[in-house]
């Protein structure tokens, strides 16, 4: 008797809609294995200095790390690659593939800080310190405006906040303003109490300003639905971006966190200016400041919902129109004087004409 055996049925394939358009997702390139392998071997080295002494602080490491990277590699690299490098480097270090807690090693030639504006956000201020304390960071500047719950002691638990307490709610650009005068680093990097990002996502804003940007934007491209569904800040947004000659900016913007701006840009646009951010990005990039999207981060949906922020013609959303007309006077006023100043130079004076009559 023959063995009967069941013949395998393959599903047809589903036919794609042609339709549809296809995504192309942009893969970071990997770093050469050579720079790769050296961070093992640079990883393991330092562990097992550091490792003699009797207690290594975060500090110790990224200092180590910054050392090596500048002495060995010290490239101009894509930060998708110096991430694989550190990554390398990493989990030589601490022998551990994985881990949430460990520092983000980040060769930064400059110092940086951060600044966080906080308002009643103890239950996820701690969180986005840790985040913070993960980056290599001189300090961390808190501005607690307003607050009446835990927020000060919570603080007071990092070694590396500075607290600046105003018993009044003054908002978070206020809160920006002050505590970008108040630290000496050449990168600062802004973000808020009342979302928690993760160290990872923060690093590249902190990157890109160390490696010449002045003004480095969270590009929320990706996360906003088509133009028409689009609300009146979105829509603001790309318009003054657009107005500006940056089409290429979308609507990127000052006024979502996180972002990271160099000293230098600070100072040139005047420390008021923050409390406004659309007027901060127009003036920067009047004056010739350099402003780019590092990365894209989504804080539309992790965005917590208040009294003011929440329904069509909400105070916030008052508030945020109110700054860019204030943006875009201000840019129009501007044109406008650089146009007369352009006719003014054309037109010849009562002397020059004459002389322009009586020449042979």
């Amino acid at each position: 008797m023959r063995n009967s055996t069941a013949k395998k049925t393959i599903k047809p394939r589903k036919r794609k809609n042609k339709n549809v358009k296809r995504i192309r997702v942009s893969r970071i390139s990997s770093a050469p294995k050579t720079l790769r392998i050296l961070g093992v071997k640079a990883g393991l080295a330092a562990s097992k200095k550091l490792r003699r002494q009797s207690s290594v602080s975060i500090q110790n490491v990224h200092a180590e790390f910054t050392s090596w990277y500048f002495q060995s590699v010290n490239k101009s690299l894509p930060y998708g690659q110096v991430r694989q490098i550190a990554e390398a480097y990493q989990h030589a270090f601490y022998l551990k593939k994985k881990s949430t807690n460990l520092p983000i090693l980040l060769p930064l030639a400059h110092s940086a800080a951060a600044v966080v504006s906080a308002s009643d956000e103890e239950k996820t201020l701690g969180a986005v310190l840790n985040e913070l304390s993960r980056l290599p960071l001189q300090e961390i500047i808190v501005v607690l405006n307003g607050c009446s719950d835990n927020s000060y002691d919570l603080a007071r638990e990092y070694p590396l906040v500075t607290i600046i307490y105003e018993p009044e709610r003054v908002g978070h650009d206020v809160g920006r303003a002050i505590g970008a005068q108040m630290t000496t680093a050449d990168t600062v990097l802004f973000t808020d109490g009342d979302i928690v990002i993760k160290a990872e996502q923060l690093a590249p804003f902190l990157y890109a300003v160390d490696r010449g940007v002045d003004m480095a934007l969270n590009d929320l491209r990706s996360y906003l639905p088509s133009f028409a569904n689009q609300d009146a800040v979105t829509r603001l947004k790309s318009y003054l971006n657009s107005v500006l000659n940056r089409r290429d900016l979308g609507a990127s913007s000052l006024i979502s966190v996180p972002h990271a701006l160099s000293k230098k840009c600070i100072q040139t646009i005047g420390y008021p200016s923050l409390i406004v951010p659309p007027l901060a990005q127009t003036t920067a990039i009047q004056k010739g400041c350099t402003v780019e999207v590092a990365a894209s981060v989504d804080v539309i949906t992790k965005n917590r919902r208040r009294i003011g922020n929440v329904g069509k013609g909400n105070s916030v959303e008052q508030m945020i129109i109110g700054d860019h007309v204030e943006a875009l006077s201000s840019l129009l006023s501007t044109l406008r004087a650089e146009a007369e100043e352009k006719t003014e130079a054309s037109f010849l004076s009562r002397v020059e004409v004459a002389r322009w009559r009586n020449a042979k």
